[in-house]
């Protein structure tokens, strides 16, 4: 039987905090436009009134989702960007903390995977509520290049530009892969791939070492990785 208002024994608080994580996965899930206050009443087990309580519009309810997803970004990535380190360094432990944070919180990157497609289908009404999270990843960015700069740690003659939307492009891809529901062991093999292309040990030196065998051409990475996921 559902609970018409807050369930006997719980806070205000625990009662919000079980709204809002039946609201992520119902968010992570079905996206923004297939969710209703209604399912995420249902998946809570609490009436739609009993939402309503507490968010009085579904878009306030993912804005308070959002807003949560912030702070669990930030308390993983401010201690990383307030220590020292190298520029290839500081990127592979925030993508690191990523995949804590996907191992844990599944729902987020989802979220946000599912906001982007939904806006480039022509719902904007809930753009501003990743906008927020979405500017904090940026000013992250932008201090990693700012910071690599100044200690000398990029290249002669490569654009800050294009080192800039070489990280935002990184984190928001692989942000993707874990979106879509994939093993998480395959976000973290992927980070560690990343970390030796960084150290510059994930390909052969060309013209220096014998390239490695190639893999059977009629079986692509692409249908290896289906296999293992479906077995």
């Amino acid at each position: 039987m559902k609970t018409v208002g807050r369930p006997v024994g719980t806070t205000a608080e625990q009662t919000r905090a079980v709204v809002l994580a039946a609201a992520a996965e119902e968010f992570g899930s079905r996206g923004y436009t297939r969710t209703s206050i209604r399912r995420i009443a249902d998946r809570a087990n609490l009436t739609s009134a009993a939402i309503y309580y507490h968010f009085p519009t579904k878009l306030a309810c993912l804005e308070a989702v959002q807003g949560d997803a912030l702070e669990i970004l930030r308390a993983h990535w401010d201690p990383i960007m307030a220590r020292d380190g190298h520029i290839a360094e500081r990127v592979g432990l925030l993508l690191k903390a990523g995949a804590l944070i996907n191992r844990h919180h599944p729902d987020m990157a989802r979220i946000s995977a599912r906001a982007i497609m939904e806006d480039a289908s022509g719902h904007s009404e809930m753009t501003g509520a990743v906008q927020v999270a979405l500017a904090y990843t940026e000013d992250v960015f932008d201090q990693l290049v700012a910071d690599a700069i100044a200690r000398g740690e990029i290249a002669e003659g490569v654009p800050p530009q294009a080192i800039l939307d070489m990280i935002s492009g990184l984190m928001r891809g692989l942000s993707n892969i874990a979106a879509l529901e994939q093993p998480i062991d395959r976000y973290t093999a992927a980070i560690d791939a990343l970390g030796e292309l960084f150290a510059g040990r994930l390909f052969t030196a060309i013209g220096g070492k014998a390239p490695r065998p190639a893999r059977p051409a009629a079986r692509s990475i692409r249908a290896a990785a289906t296999k293992r996921t479906v077995s």
